[in-house]
């Protein structure tokens, strides 16, 4: 799976558990991607991944991925053991039954089959085979807790009615591989061992024998399995020891097995394959959810500033100085948190404003996201106590520059408790004349 799907499917499994749940804190992934250079769509898609990194659903999608890996390498080595059971089973008796050897051979893959056809068509989404249950419950056991509920229902929901085709490819490869080792043990045993062959009935005639085994050999004749001629058919109601013979039936049987088994199975693992992988290339966002109608107005620049003027229209506002040119990184900015309006600021700083409420925050940010910060340098009133939103504040501000410095204005009451918690941030305590080196 490419990264477009996985970032498609993350996108999916983050509108499930909104949608569950409740939104997560986005107001920095919405930021970055309200920046985010492309389409509604993309922008939906970017702040998917912000989130998906940030509550770790990109972990527990590559541990759902690699469970999978390992289920469908169980389910291999299942078919392979499968596969030898029926190989082997074919040719248990001697003289060898040659309709029940069919059976044992065709009976259960037909079957199957069938469930597999009526599924695809009535049930697209479903599974419609034991190998697929069992491998969806494995996965998810190896995957125990380390991995998002939503995961698998953001999956089908994304791919909807196309899922059928990989279900087609897992299932019929898992029924190729089955066939393919039975057929293997088929030649082995009749290369090794001499087996005589007849056909048993009760109800039908030989002319009915006779038919039906003109019928099945007529395609794999065509690929150089022969039939036998309609004597030995019919003298072949009692076993008949004639190299001839035993040899006229060991490749009728072989060539009916290969044509209805072995190469039906490849055929539909070949087109189911095709078919998913064009599906893959075509998959796109479903943006008519109404969660992603809601996204759409927030990511919206234009709307999105709009909403946050209406929303804080009842807040102060104070002198917002972020009418810069496009600096690109190059130049440095002063920022204060928390710090008085009547504070002095310096005259010779590019002095962005005073974030003292939600409405300065935003919109300071949603500059420097437009405008990253060679150096910014933020004020401190160290008489404020360090909570929990001004260092939220500050890890916000910190992403927005190259380098950030901490710039304590005065030595307050807390300034012990400032400078452990810039320790713990890992920011360097400075003051103005920084900018300016």
């Amino acid at each position: 799976m490419n990264q477009y799907l996985k970032s498609l499917w993350l996108t999916e499994t983050v509108r499930l558990i909104e949608k569950d749940n409740g939104r997560f804190q986005d107001d920095e992934a919405n930021r970055q991607a309200r920046s985010y250079s492309g389409s509604i769509a993309d922008r939906i898609i970017f702040r998917a991944k912000i989130l998906s990194s940030q509550h770790s659903l990109i972990s527990a999608q590559t541990v759902l991925l690699k469970a999978a890996k390992f289920s469908f390498i169980f389910l291999v080595l299942i078919a392979i053991f499968s596969g030898v059971g029926i190989g082997l089973s074919a040719l248990a008796q001697n003289p060898v039954n040659l309709y029940w050897a069919l059976i044992c051979l065709l009976g259960v893959h037909f079957v199957m089959l069938l469930i597999w056809l009526l599924s695809s068509i009535a049930l697209p989404n479903e599974s419609g085979s034991f190998f697929i249950f069992i491998w969806s419950w494995l996965t998810q056991k190896i995957a125990n807790k380390n991995t998002v509920s939503q995961l698998l229902p953001a999956f089908i929901s994304l791919f909807g009615g196309q899922i059928r085709w990989l279900i087609g490819t897992i299932v019929n490869f898992l029924w190729f591989i089955i066939l393919l080792i039975a057929l293997l043990v088929l030649v082995a045993q009749l290369s090794t061992q001499h087996y005589s062959f007849a056909w048993q009935t009760t109800l039908l005639s030989s002319d009915t024998i006779v038919a039906i085994t003109c019928s099945l050999g007529k395609i794999p004749s065509l690929l150089g399995f022969t039939i036998p001629d309609v004597d030995m058919i019919r003298s072949s109601e009692q076993a008949i020891s004639i190299d001839e013979v035993r040899s006229s039936w060991a490749v009728w049987l072989l060539g009916v097995f290969i044509v209805y088994g072995v190469l039906l199975r490849f055929g539909l693992f070949i087109l189911c394959w095709l078919k998913w992988h064009l599906a893959c290339q075509h998959i796109v966002l479903n943006t008519h959810h109404p969660e992603y109608q809601i996204l759409k107005a927030e990511l919206d620049e234009k709307v999105s500033k709009t909403i946050i003027d209406k929303e804080n229209a009842h807040l102060p506002v104070y002198n917002i100085n972020v009418n810069h040119n496009n600096t690109n990184g190059k130049q440095n900015f002063l920022v204060a948190i928390d710090v008085d309006t009547n504070w002095s600021v310096p005259v010779d700083a590019h002095f962005l404003g005073f974030i003292n409420n939600s409405m300065t925050q935003k919109k300071i940010l949603e500059w420097l996201t437009q405008n990253p910060a060679n150096k910014l340098l933020i004020a401190i009133d160290t008489d404020r106590s360090p909570d929990r939103g001004m260092i939220n504040s500050i890890r916000l501000l910190v992403d927005k520059s190259q380098f950030t410095g901490i710039w304590f204005i005065n030595n307050g009451r807390q300034l012990h408790n400032w400078i452990e918690k810039i320790q713990e941030l890992a920011l360097d305590q400075t003051n103005l004349a920084w900018l300016s080196n």
